[in-house]
């Protein structure tokens, strides 16, 4: 009789070990999706910048170009910012090459924090040769409306208006710059933990 009970608790632990095998497996499927999503998010906030950055350049390029050119600056100037945009833009796109989400759904981790950590030094390193070339650029601009033969009133006004939009964009800029590596460094964060 005692046998027999032994028996029947031995069967019972068992199946109580089976379900919480089941369970644990279960809440580690739906743990690593969650994750799996958060990091997808993550990586969708760093590759949507590239986006951003290729758009408003379009903009930037077509808008800008065809608005300098009506009030009279001239060619080289044109055409030193459009090359200094293409370079932007294609510096940016070689940045973000490597982040590819599909490597988060494979599973490949190590390889994902490896390429957040090559993103965020890029882009610390972009960020200091970026920032003066911006200056360089702004002191250009300056430069070349003054030079203009128009009211000089006017020209005032238009290097007002375009310090203003010029600082929006700047902060908006920094502010995106610093939400992606943010978005790095959850990333490998929570590839690390």
């Amino acid at each position: 009789m005692e046998r027999m009970n032994e028996t029947n608790e031995l069967e019972e632990m068992r199946a109580q070990m089976a379900l919480l095998k089941e369970k644990l497996n279960k809440e580690e499927i739906l743990t690593d999706n969650l994750l799996k999503q958060t990091m997808t998010g993550k990586m969708s906030t760093i590759n949507r910048y590239k986006w951003v950055v290729l758009i408003a350049s379009i903009f930037a390029l077509t808008f800008g170009n065809m608005s300098w050119y009506q009030i009279g600056l001239p060619l080289r100037f044109l055409i030193g910012t459009s090359v200094l945009m293409v370079v932007c833009v294609v510096v940016m796109w070689i940045i973000h090459a490597k982040m590819d989400e599909r490597d988060i759904m494979d599973g490949n981790m190590l390889e994902v924090a490896k390429n957040a950590k090559k993103l965020k030094m890029q882009y610390i390193t972009w960020q200091r040769i970026g920032y003066p070339l911006i200056v360089l650029w702004l002191a250009w601009f300056a430069y070349e409306v003054m030079s203009l033969n128009a009211d000089k009133e006017y020209l005032w006004g238009l290097l007002i208006a375009s310090t203003v939009g010029g600082v929006i964009g700047g902060i908006w800029g920094h502010m995106m710059n610093r939400k992606v590596l943010r978005a790095c460094d959850d990333l490998i964060r929570q590839i690390e933990e």
